[in-house]
């Protein structure tokens, strides 16, 4: 981390120290270079001034020597590349150059006399002469050019070496400055990198950290707020708050889980409990042949609120009964509990009839019903000889009864919930079982069962089950209903309680 920060930073110190020295250097250069090419016009038109004014005696008394003396005297100056005095008719009288006047020189008079009149004003232009470079040549007339002319070339080779000069001066105070900047980048990125990686380090570490060992804040963090006033500071106390909030988040799940897992097993105890509470061996009677009895319960969660139950009232009168109390969860298994609990007890007189059965047993169940639970439950008595059924309904779906193919509902009779009022109302009703007929009591978890899309299994489609299951025995219709809901449902979970019983009447023996 700090290799790839320094690295950053040097790269952004280089290219802005790369754009802030090029572009001084051009600005300096042009701004050196302007200068410098007024400072030596201005010099070399005061020179040819000078010879112009002071020769132009000595030209008209031929003079010629003397005016080479003049001349002679400004070759030294710096910047002066040379001198030279034409006359009228453009023939060079006096000049510097050394061994002579160059080509170049002798056809820049010509122009010069061939083009327009100066008008007595000096001219300055640049002039190049081979294998000696660039020249800032200026010309100024002798007595309005009647005597000639005086020439000065001011050398810019010179000013160009002064500007390269003043740049590489100017470069080398930059490089200094970048290298000093580069000493003080490193220094501050690694009083940044350092804390930064520290953290890192300490971030990657709490991966592995055993939390329930207790917090392990390392000392270098720990004091980082207190050393780091800034954002390090800030972002390292973030650190420690993180590492405080897992280990009270990873303690409160572990305290979840153990409560969770405990409730998971008391549950599972309960869920044993109650399927112990209902009968799950069938055939339930087998020395009895005249009936064919069947029943499942198949709660929704855990534990749930249905039931079934039968037993025998005396050697030939059975008794069984299926119940859905409301809600679901523990509050709807304790309360079928107690509502089989006493079913069975109130059941268990010998002249017990569906009415009375239901009838006390709504009595019991009213009192002391703060919570206002109730529960639906159809009781029937099957007289095992000859088939008559005595049915109370206390707010219950009606069985099917399934008759050589036919499947037909009970006739509607009525009757409230047990547990919702002190005088419940129980209907009533008997029909008789003929040998092969089949009796089908179910709860709205079959019925209310969905898809995936929301829609409901309901009763049509559980007629509709029923006549193909017509010649099959109480277990293997179960079976095929279970079968046929499971299948509709598809992935949506089970939304209530699905409990099934179904009696078949064989007859009485012989």
């Amino acid at each position: 981390m700090t290799s790839g920060l320094f690295t950053k930073t040097l790269i952004l110190i280089v290219v802005l120290f790369g754009i802030i020295a090029g572009a001084t250097s051009i600005l300096s250069g042009l701004t050196l270079y302007q200068s410098l090419t007024r400072e030596y016009r201005s010099k070399g038109m005061a020179i040819a001034k000078s010879v112009a004014d002071s020769s132009a005696e000595i030209l008209f008394n031929r003079g010629l020597a003397t005016v080479q003396a003049v001349i002679d005297q400004f070759d030294e100056i710096d910047g002066v590349a040379y001198v030279f005095v034409a006359d009228a008719q453009g023939n060079v009288v006096a000049h510097t150059f050394v061994p002579a006047v160059p080509k170049e020189v002798l056809a820049f008079i010509e122009q010069s006399r061939a083009g327009p009149s100066t008008g007595g004003d000096m001219v300055t232009t640049t002039l190049r002469l081979h294998g000696q470079g660039d020249f800032i040549h200026i010309y100024a007339p002798i007595l309005a050019g009647v005597a000639g002319y005086v020439h000065v070339g001011m050398d810019l080779g010179v000013i160009r070496a002064q500007i390269w000069s003043t740049v590489a001066r100017q470069q080398e105070l930059v490089f200094a400055i970048f290298v000093l900047s580069v000493v003080l980048a490193y220094l501050l990125v690694n009083r940044i990198t350092r804390p930064l990686s520290q953290l890192a380090e300490y971030a990657r570490s709490l991966g592995t950290h055993d939390f329930a060992a207790g917090l392990d804040i390392p000392a270098a963090i720990q004091t980082l707020p207190e050393r780091s006033k800034d954002e390090i500071g800030k972002l390292a106390e973030s650190f420690m708050d993180m590492e405080r909030t897992l280990h009270r988040y990873l303690k409160d799940l572990a305290a979840t889980t153990a409560t969770k897992e405990r409730i998971e097993s008391e549950l599972k105890i309960a869920h044993e409990i109650q399927m112990n509470m209902v009968p799950k061996t069938f055939p339930p009677f087998p020395d009895r042949r005249e009936f064919d009895l069947h029943a499942t319960l198949v709660p929704a969660r855990e534990v749930g609120g249905d039931f079934y139950d039968f037993f025998f009232l005396d050697d030939q009168r059975l008794c069984f009964a299926i119940g859905d109390v409301s809600g679901k969860g523990v509050p709807a298994a304790l309360f079928m509990a107690l509502t089989k609990t006493m079913f069975r007890a109130t059941g268990g007189q010998p002249d017990a009839t569906p009415v009375g059965i239901l009838s006390r047993l709504n009595g019991e169940m009213y009192q002391d019903n703060d919570t206002c639970m109730f529960a639906t439950v159809f009781c029937c008595v099957l007289d095992a000889q000859t088939g008559q059924v005595e049915y109370g309904n206390a707010g219950h779906i009606l069985p099917y009864v399934m008759s050589n193919g036919a499947v037909m509902a009970l006739p509607r009779t009525g009757g409230t919930a047990l547990g919702v009022t002190p005088a419940g109302r129980v209907g009533t009703g008997q029909l008789r079982l003929k040998p092969g007929d089949r009796l089908v009591l179910y709860t709205d978890g079959v019925t209310d069962a969905v898809d995936e899309s929301g829609r409901f299994f309901s009763e049509v489609s559980l007629r509709e089950t029923l006549r193909g299951a017509d010649g099959l025995g109480s277990k293997d219709v179960i079976e095929r209903v279970l079968e046929q809901v499971h299948r509709f449902s598809g992935g949506a979970p089970q939304a209530d309680d699905i409990t099934l019983l179904v009696l078949g009447y064989v007859g009485p023996p012989g």
